[in-house]
């Protein structure tokens, strides 16, 4: 090798190295990088007539958070050739007004494994499974409209915990505990309104996982809800 090309080859090399010492990684999220970020609960801006269910923000937060997840109704996993995570998708696995020819709604009333969602996760509740009749009632249509809030009503049992079953406890639960996070309880919830994750991760802070991590995130509204709830002291009232 000769000098001239020997000295280049320094020269080269210390200019790629200085270039690297002036470089530092991106910050990327704890959850990663969403591809379709969530829907956000319009709230007042476009409120659901009186008794309306609405699919993106009812429903559709079921469907994620106790059906479309790895190993049963995600698009990966795809379990007996059933996705449920989106309108398009859900709306293939039930018949409009007709209780008794949509799949989806019978499966929540079977027994053994048969059942959605299947053990050991919990079934749903009578509650959660009027929303999804009711939704298949009135048409099965693909309603997006906003859900009545009152920031101000901070009651644990009346207005915090309803949320947070409804967009969390599927994938965070006794028997599933995704992340290594349970929710399912007042006990339970406490630890990560004490660290700050809980309102990180439903305000899509970039520092946390955003939660949900598809279909509709919620309001503004029901963020503050919680928010008010905990500086009130998250009481479990």
């Amino acid at each position: 090798m000769n000098k001239q090309f020997f000295n280049f080859f320094l020269g080269a090399l210390g200019t790629l190295l200085f270039i690297s010492s002036c470089t530092t990684d991106p910050i990327i999220p704890a959850g990663g990088v969403p591809l379709d970020p969530p829907i956000q609960d319009p709230g007042e801006e476009n409120l659901c007539e009186d008794g309306v269910i609405s699919f993106q923000h009812e429903v559709l937060p079921l469907m994620v958070s106790s059906c479309a997840y790895s190993g049963c109704h995600d698009p990966a996993t795809a379990a007996e050739g059933v996705v449920l995570d989106s309108y398009e998708n859900v709306r293939k696995e039930v018949s409009p007004g007709d209780l008794n020819d949509s799949e989806l709604y019978e499966y929540l009333f079977e027994s053994g494994d048969e059942r959605m969602p299947p053990p050991p996760a919990e079934p749903l509740t009578t509650a959660q499974k009027d929303v999804i009749k009711n939704w298949i009632l009135q048409g099965a249509e693909n309603t997006d409209c906003g859900l009545p809030c009152d920031s101000t009503q901070t009651s644990f049992a009346a207005d915090i915990y309803p949320l947070i079953q409804n967009y969390c406890v599927g994938c965070h639960n006794l028997n599933r505990t995704d992340g290594g996070v349970r929710l399912d309880g007042y006990d339970e919830i406490l630890p990560y309104v004490e660290n700050g994750s809980l309102v990180g991760s439903i305000s899509n802070d970039p520092y946390y996982p955003i939660m949900p991590p598809s279909g509709s995130s919620l309001s503004e509204c029901r963020i503050n809800q919680i928010k008010k709830w905990i500086n009130e002291g998250a009481l479990n009232n």
